[in-house]
C-alpha cells in the first residue's frame, strides 16, 4: 500500500494525551484505500534515544539505509544518533552526516563527539559543531579515563550550551569484565563487572556538571544505586537526565545461565532487584526515558565465545512490542506510558504525519525476517510477544508490515 491514501476505520487513538473513541482516520497521499482497524490502536510516532548504523564506515555490517527502515518498521519518526565506528568530530563529518538525514524523511538528531576520533586525547571543534547543528555531544559509548580530560570537556563544553551524554562505566574498573560481578558471574566462571564500576563513573559525572553548571544525560543505567545518587543530585539542583536500556527492563543476570551472547551489553544486566529499581525509576520520574542502544551486530561477532562477543543488540523494529504488555503490568492497565518513554510525539487526529497502527492483542514471533537489514542480534529472537505494529505512517508516508 505504499504511496496510497488510507482511511483507518474504526480505530482507537491515542491523541493529545487521552485515549479517544473509536473513529475514522484519513491519511490522505493518493489514491484511496481502506483499512478496517476495529480493535486496533493508533498511536503518535516514537523518537528513539540511543542509535548507531555504523554508516559509512562499517557499511559490511549495516547501512544507514537499513538503520531508516529499522526505524519506520518500529514506528520511530526521528532519532538522537551518534557513531561509533565514524564519529562527527569537525565540521566536514557533521556535514556529510547531515546531508545523508536530510534524505532519509524522518527526523535525525546527531550527537558529535566530545574528542577526536574518540580517542579522548585531545577535544573536538565544539563550539562549530555547536553552530553547525550538533544537537549534543556524546562518548561514543566509551567513558574517559582521565579525570583532567574529562574537567576540560565540561569546561569548554558549557559554552556550546548543549547536553553531554556520557556512558558510566569507569575504564580501569570495568574493562576487562563481560558480566555483572555476583552470583551468577561467580557461578559460570566469567568475569564480572563490579556496580561500583557504575557507579563511580556517575558520581563523578555529576561532580563536575554540578560544578560547571553543564547539563548532562547518562546512558544506560544499570543499577539502583546510580538512580539514587541521580535522584540525590536533582535535589540539589543538578540539571542531569537519565535512560535505562530496554533489555535491562526485560531481563536480569540470571539470563547468563543460558550462556547465549545475546545477553552480552555494554552495560552489564544487573540483578531483578537492579532491575525493579530500573522500572521504579520509570514510574516515580527518576529515569526520564527508554533508550533503544540499537547497535547492530554481525552473526560471526554474535555467534563465538562470550567473552569474544561484541556487545549490544537492534531493538527498534522490537522495542514497541516488547514492551507494551510488561509496561501494562507495571502500571496497572496503563501501557500507553510507555508511550512518553518512547519519547512519542503528539498525534494530531486532524491531518496527522506521523502514526502507529498497533494490535495490542496479536501475538508473534520474532523472526530474523523481522529485523532490517542483514544482522538480528537479540536475545528476543524466536521469542513470543504479545502486541503488533501493523504498519506505520511517517513523513506522510504509508509503510505496511500486516
Amino acid at each position: 500500500m505504499n504511496n496510497q491514501a488510507l482511511l483507518i476505520k474504526n480505530v482507537r487513538p491515542f491523541a493529545n494525551g487521552s485515549w479517544q473513541k473509536e473513529q475514522d482516520i484519513s491519511l490522505k497521499n493518493g489514491n484511496t484505500a481502506e483499512i478496517d482497524g476495529s480493535g486496533l490502536l493508533a498511536l503518535p510516532a516514537l523518537f528513539a534515544i540511543g542509535a548507531d548504523f555504523h554508516e559509512p564506515a562499517r557499511d559490511d555490517v549495516y547501512s544507514f539505509a537499513d538503520g531508516l527502515e529499522a526505524m519506520r518498521r518500529g514506528g520511530f519518526y526521528g532519532c538522537l544518533y551518534e557513531s561509533k565506528a565514524n564519529p562527527i568530530d569537525d565540521l566536514h563529518q557533521l556535514t556529510s552526516f547531515k546531508l545523508i538525514c536530510e534524505k532519509s524523511n524522518l527526523e535525525i538528531s546527531l550527537l558529535a563527539s566530545f574528542s577526536k576520533a574518540n580517542e579522548h586525547r585531545s577535544i573536538s571543534e565544539m563550539l562549530e559543531l555547536a553552530s553547525g547543528g550538533a544537537a549534543g555531544f556524546g562518548d561514543s559509548g566509551v567513558f574517559p579515563e582521565d579525570l583532567r580530560f574529562l574537567r576540560m570537556i565540561f569546561e569548554y563544553g558549557k559554552a556550546t550550551g548543549k547536553t553531554f551524554y556520557f556512558h558510566p562505566l569507569e575504564p580501569y574498573l570495568g574493562s576487562t569484565g563481560v558480566v555483572h560481578e555476583g552470583f551468577y558471574s561467580d557461578t559460570i566462571g566469567f568475569k564480572g563487572i563490579p556496580e561500583q564500576a557504575e557507579t563511580i563513573a556517575v558520581y563523578r559525572l555529576l561532580e563536575y556538571s554540578e560544578w560547571f553548571g553543564v547539563p548532562i544525560h547518562i546512558r544506560e543505567v544499570s543499577c539502583k544505586k546510580s538512580l539514587g545518587l541521580i535522584s540525590e543530585a536533582r535535589a540539589r539542583g543538578v540539571n542531569v537526565s537519565c535512560d535505562v536500556g530496554i533489555y535491562h527492563l526485560l531481563f536480569d543476570d540470571s539470563s547468563l545461565l543460558s550462556l547465549s551472547s545475546e545477553f552480552r551489553f555494554s552495560s552489564p544486566l544487573r540483578t531483578s532487584k537492579d532491575k525493579e529499581a530500573l522500572w521504579n525509576g520509570l514510574l516515580d520520574g527518576t529515569v526520564q526515558s527508554v533508550s533503544c542502544n540499537h547497535f547492530p551486530v554481525r552473526k560471526q561477532d554474535k555467534q563465538t565465545t562470550f567473552e569474544d562477543a561484541l556487545p549490544g543488540a537492534v531493538s527498534l523494529e522490537i522495542a514497541l512490542s516488547a514492551l507494551w504488555q510488561i509496561t501494562a503490568e507495571k502500571t496497572f492497565g496503563h501501557p500507553e506510558r510507555l508511550l512518553k518513554w518512547l519519547g512519542a510525539g503528539t498525534l494530531s487526529l486532524g491531518k496527522p504525519e506521523n502514526l502507529i497502527l498497533f494490535n495490542p492483542n496479536l501475538e508473534w514471533e520474532v523472526e530474523e525476517n523481522t529485523f532490517a537489514g542483514s544482522v538480528c542480534n537479540s536475545p528476543l529472537l524466536g521469542k513470543t510477544l504479545k502486541g503488533k505494529i501493523i504498519g506505520t505512517y511517517l513523513g506522510s508516508k504509508w509503510h505496511s508490515l500486516d
